[in-house]
């Protein structure tokens, strides 16, 4: 018998039985580690956070903006103002400072919990600041200052929420969401799930890959609310780009992908690429070759298992939503025995209508109207929606609630048509609907998806053109050839009805037609505005900053004379600096960077060379700054690259293909060893320590050790940071360190000092044998891993770091980088600061005293004597000033005298 889905009164009766699970549930790649939270993890941090808000003086009603990117303490803080009844105001993480101010003004916002990749020093509004990425982190070593706050009173009609919808339209509309709205969306969905509990046992545990923004609605219920209901596990990323798209999948043993269509259809074509068994499923257009014949599901599977072997053999469905789904784009990966999910919804629906069921979809439409929901089609063709799932307006009771709810039904905007079935297909929207002299209706998106099939048509969006007091089709294409437009209007009108034809056509010349963050949807309404002003092909459509220049601000300290001649040099950049603005804009423009090539940048023109930024516009609607582009990484600046109508980067090496960024990626990391932790390494390693290594090295040095009660109590990983006085340094450590400790350490060694090994060019043969010999040794032995002092590979070893993290180890580094002559404390390094902050993990200085008498770096052979060791008190550090808080750390190992 099917378990029954338990009652719910408001959010707060979900969050309380969700959090009383204990399994994962968020996992978040930042880009230098892996974050994993349980879900009582994030009930207490949500609670603790709550009894903080009520602290600051926070009261239900307030509202509290939330500006930052997908991760786990998003998720944390949007419980824990619903706790106290805040009203939480979403914001993209990508919206510009203005619109923030905007909406904060607008809402009255007491407070900003603002994410890592925010600019939020150019938000003027008058408000605390809190940031998001201290919320988990810190929890294990949290004290409770703040008692638990007194319960509040949250009612089913209490405000949850206000979402800004991020349309074309000049201003963003407030939509009002309470519980009731929201608990009419989970609660049908809960009860259908309770069906099926008791079959996901094999299938478990079903892990969501989320890359819908969290500021969106539809984003938010496949990461809070729907995961749970399964004790499934939420999967975060950092980057976009389709190889480590597939690789997150394959890694994570990911289920499901939740994500916009554009996402899938960068997907299809970076399969098309690496596969090219799937280009016979829908070839493009003057292709000459014919689609595979429909075949039993297992058959598919079985002639495209590359492809599965490729994401994982556990992965099987993608749910999208946000965006219409290009037919042709579900037909392909249903054709590749991949399940493709689409719904239907608004903001103002909170946000569901309609869902297909996963074991009935029906293709070419959005399923049919949840329980509770009720959809008709007006005259006109417009969806009308009822239930309680719909907002009662927008903030402040504007003029839109009155044209948009009438009579209890809400005007959707959008063209659709029911079956017989009562299954939803969406036709288009209906403000963007051309209606041509003949009064015949032309849907964009048909004549768009006429222009994509046509070879060197990289992007493509149709606007209505009023011409002679009648409106036509007009299309914006953006194309690899700007001779060929004629060509390809000629070739698309060809397989167009009469009335559908493009009239006029013009060529956007900047890489990527204007989107809305995160949904990827057209901003027709720029568009149309650009096509109505006259300019000229080769004119700025709109105005603003470029992507480029709006990641540079957040480096430039403050200068506004950046310009493509500007040197890097100029900017006066840190080695470590360097490294966050390789991941700025690897985020920014979803690819991924060769490091080599861009510790060879000089100026901003290299750099927009190395990213081929094109300067995006931003959109002039809301001030909001370009939208990154959504397409595969560059891994090599000798490869030139072009872009397609999907958004990928095609590219062709001048000495054949570039590889592909996964290569890239592995490639990076082969200098680092991982064999060294499997079962039988890391057997010999503790056995041999145990019973000889450490043994002999206690012959010489005889070892005391203070300040060992630091680390009572304290759960690793942690970063083991000592000052450097010998190559006896890392055994010496290791014998004072309890057992529990010394097993699970790994050791930071400089590859300069194993340059014969990792560069043997010119090297004699006999340095090259035994310069490896050395290496593996210490790979074996003490669990030790080179990091580059010089050069590229900081961005490498600091993911590698995190990886050991990842699995429990602990790090003991020397963040001098040279040994001492005479017992000296030399300057540390900018990098411990990076790797306590970045990597979130404690810090613990030791100090050591007597090792260079031991084992001078002049001398050949030890001499017996007493070493010191001893350990502080842990230190977490945060910040970006990664040289002030190296010096933090030196200060602590000094203060160890």
């Amino acid at each position: 018998m099917a378990t029954a889905a338990p009652a719910r009164a408001t959010l707060i009766d979900f969050f309380h039985d969700a959090t009383k699970r204990t399994g994962p549930f968020l996992v978040h790649d930042d880009g230098y580690r892996t974050w994993t939270f349980r879900y009582d993890e994030v009930g207490t941090a949500a609670r603790r956070l709550a009894a903080r808000l009520h602290a600051t003086g926070l009261v239900k009603g307030d509202a509290v903006v939330l500006w930052g990117e997908n991760r786990p303490e998003w998720i944390v803080a949007f419980w824990a103002c619903l706790l106290r009844g805040i009203v939480v105001v979403p914001i993209d993480y990508r919206s510009a400072p203005s619109l923030v101010d905007r909406i904060a003004a607008v809402v009255s916002a007491r407070l900003l919990l603002i994410g890592e990749d925010v600019d939020a020093s150019a938000v003027t509004v008058d408000a605390p600041r809190w940031p998001l990425t201290a919320i988990l982190r810190e929890e294990a070593h949290a004290s409770a200052d703040v008692d638990d706050a007194p319960p509040v009173a949250i009612t089913a009609d209490d405000t949850a929420e206000i979402i800004f919808t991020s349309g074309a339209t000049a201003e963003p509309k407030g939509v009002i969401i309470t519980h009731r709205n929201v608990l009419a969306n989970i609660v049908p969905i809960e009860r259908e799930m309770a069906k099926y509990l008791r079959y996901i046992g094999p299938f478990s545990p079903i892990r969501f890959l989320n890359l819908l923004p969290l500021s969106h609605m539809f984003g938010q219920a496949m990461a809070a609310f729907v995961p749970p209901m399964l004790g499934g596990t939420v999967v975060f990323m950092r980057s976009l780009a389709p190889a480590d798209v597939v690789r997150q999948i394959s890694a994570r043993r990911i289920s499901v992908l939740v994500c916009v269509p554009k996402i899938l259809d960068v997907l299809r074509e970076h399969v098309r690429h690496a596969f090219p068994e799937t280009r016979a499923l829908q070839p493009p257009a003057d292709s000459g070759l014919a689609a595979l014949p429909k075949e039993k599901w297992y058959r598919r599977w079985w002639r495209f298992r590359r492809v599965h072997r490729a994401f994982g053999l556990k992965f099987w469905s993608a749910v999208v939503g946000a965006a219409p789904l290009d037919p042709a784009l579900e037909e392909f990966w249903g054709g590749l025995g991949f399940l493709v999910v689409q719904g239907y919804g608004l903001t103002e629906t909170a946000p569901i209508v309609t869902l297909n069921h996963p074991l009935h979809a029906r293709k070419g439409t959005v399923g049919k109207p949840i329980h509770g929901v009720d959809v008709k089609i007006a005259e006109d063709g417009e969806i009308l929606v009822r239930g309680d799932n719909v907002s009662q307006g927008y903030v402040g009771g504007t003029s839109d609630s009155a044209r948009t709810l009438e009579d209890g039904w809400l005007h959707t905007g959008d063209i659709g048509s029911l079956d017989e079935q009562g299954r939803l297909s969406i036709l288009g929207r209906k403000k963007e609907m051309i209606v041509t002299p003949d009064g015949l209706n032309v849907f964009p998106e048909d004549v768009e998806r006429a222009l994509l099939a046509q070879p060197g048509v990289r992007d493509a969006a149709v606007v209505g053109r009023r011409w002679d007091g009648e409106e036509r089709v007009h299309a914006v294409v953006v194309l690899d050839d700007p001779e060929s437009l004629p060509h390809v209007v000629q070739h698309a009108n060809a397989t167009l009805a009469d009335h559908q034809k493009i009239r006029s056509a013009s060529q956007w010349t900047g890489t990527d037609l204007p989107r809305t963050e995160g949904t990827r949807k057209l901003k027709r309404t720029a568009l149309r505005a650009w096509v109505e002003s006259g300019e000229q092909a080769n004119a700025r459509p709109v105005t603003g900053e470029d992507a480029l220049r709006h990641v540079l601000a957040r480096f430039a300290k403050g200068r506004d004379d950046v310009g493509d001649d500007t040197t890097l040099e100029a900017l006066a950049l840190s080695s470590l600096e360097r490294v966050e603005l390789l991941m700025a804009l690897e985020q920014q423009f979803q690819t991924i960077v060769d490091e080599g090539a861009f510790a060879a940048a000089r100026t901003v023109g290299d750099l927009r060379r190395l990213v081929g930024d094109g300067g995006l516009p931003a959109a002039a609607d809301q001030g909001t700054p370009a939208t990154p582009r959504v397409r595969s990484g560059r891994p090599s600046t000798v490869a030139k690259a072009t872009v397609d109508k999907s958004g990928r980067s095609s590219r062709e090496s001048a000495v054949g293909e570039a590889p592909s960024t996964i290569d890239t990626l592995r490639e990076g990391l082969d200098d680092f060893p991982s064999w060294n932790r499997a079962l039988l390494p890391s057997w010999v390693r503790r056995v041999s320590q145990a019973t000889w290594i450490l043994p002999i090295g206690r012959l010489f040095a005889w070892v005391r050790a203070s300040g060992l009660e630091h680390l009572a109590g304290l759960e690793g990983p942690v970063v083991f940071a000592a000052n450097h006085q010998s190559h006896m340094d890392t055994p010496v450590v290791l014998m004072a360190l309890p057992r529990r400790w010394r097993a699970h350490t790994a050791v930071a060694m400089a590859k300069e000092f194993f340059t014969p090994h990792f560069h043997p060019a010119g090297q004699p043969l006999h340095r090259r044998v035994t310069n490896g010999l050395n290496y593996y040794l210490a790979s074996l032995f003490f669990n030790a891993f080179p990091i580059p002092q010089r050069g590229a590979g900081t961005r490498h070893t600091l993911r590698y770091i995190g990886q050991l993290f990842e699995e429990g180890q602990s790090l003991l580094i020397f963040p001098e980088g040279k040994r001492t002559m005479a017992g000296e404390i030399n300057e540390f390094r900018a990098g411990i600061g990076m790797i306590g902050a970045k990597l979130g993990v404690p810090v613990v200085p030791i100090r050591l005293v007597g090792a260079d008498r031991l084992l001078h770096q002049k001398a050949r052979f030890p001499t017996p004597g007493r070493v010191t060791v001893r350990f502080g008190p842990p230190i977490y550090l945060h910040g970006d000033d990664y040289a002030a808080l190296a010096r933090q750390v030196e200060a602590a190992v000094r203060a160890l005298d």
